[in-house]
């Protein structure tokens, strides 16, 4: 559960994230403050997500009960039933971001939110010409280059693989490239892929229309403002 100083450092975070994103307007303010209360109503909220030139634009909660299925059905304030859910990470997630790969979760929806936009990244112009995704975490912006979009079956990655064991990143990696086709978009430079030494975020959602495929968006930590990005405090990768 976050302190409310957590609660104050996120604010910061992601008033800087706010800052950095251009087309931003004079409500900007009045977006902070909502964000802010937001934020105090609802414990599970650990970060919050900018997409720029979409409207993926979230706080991220992970369910302080355990319940991954919780924001699948709650909207973010978790008060409230909702067909739509909430932008969520799973229980074996950290919220530290400090994991080798932190799976986001959100919907694909009729009216076009919540990680509805996901999808522009299929589109190689829109890939080409966006390449970052920021979150903001308690005393820490960091900043993901999007080195990848594709299509997997979709089943939890979390449930696949065990990503404290360097062989099983490994695994992970080998796999995704055995998803890739001619409809993956994939980064200049970033072709032969990366290590377990990596940090990794990736946004998941799944078309209604097609629930036997999942979108995912692919981001490698390439911004740490605060320094605060390792896995010191876990030790060496188990073999």
């Amino acid at each position: 559960m976050l302190k409310r100083g957590g609660i104050i450092l996120i604010g910061m975070s992601m008033a800087a994230v706010l800052a950095s994103c251009a087309n931003r307007t004079s409500a900007e303010e009045d977006k902070k403050k909502s964000s802010m209360e937001l934020i105090e109503q609802n414990p599970d909220i650990f970060g919050w997500l900018i997409v720029p030139d979409t409207n993926i634009d979230y706080p991220i909660a992970q369910n302080i009960d355990g319940d991954d299925t919780f924001y699948q059905t709650h909207d973010i304030t978790g008060t409230k039933s909702s067909d739509k859910g909430g932008i969520y990470i799973e229980s074996c997630n950290m919220m530290d971001m400090c994991d080798f790969n932190t799976v986001i979760h959100g919907s694909t929806n009729k009216d076009g939110d919540m990680f509805s936009e996901l999808w522009n990244f299929s589109d190689s112009e829109f890939f080409k010409n966006h390449e970052e995704f920021m979150i903001a975490i308690p005393g820490n912006t960091l900043t993901y280059e999007v080195w990848t979009a594709y299509a997997r079956d979709n089943n939890d990655v979390m449930e696949q693989y065990d990503f404290t064991e360097s062989t099983d990143c490994q695994r992970y990696l080998d796999d995704m490239k055995k998803d890739w086709n001619s409809k993956t978009n994939i980064r200049d430079g970033w072709e032969s892929g990366l290590t377990p030494d990596n940090f990794l975020v990736s946004l998941t959602t799944v078309d209604p229309d097609h629930p036997d495929k999942q979108w995912v968006v692919v981001g490698c930590l390439v911004g740490d403002e605060a320094g605060t990005i390792n896995r010191e405090d876990m030790g060496s990768f188990e073999e």
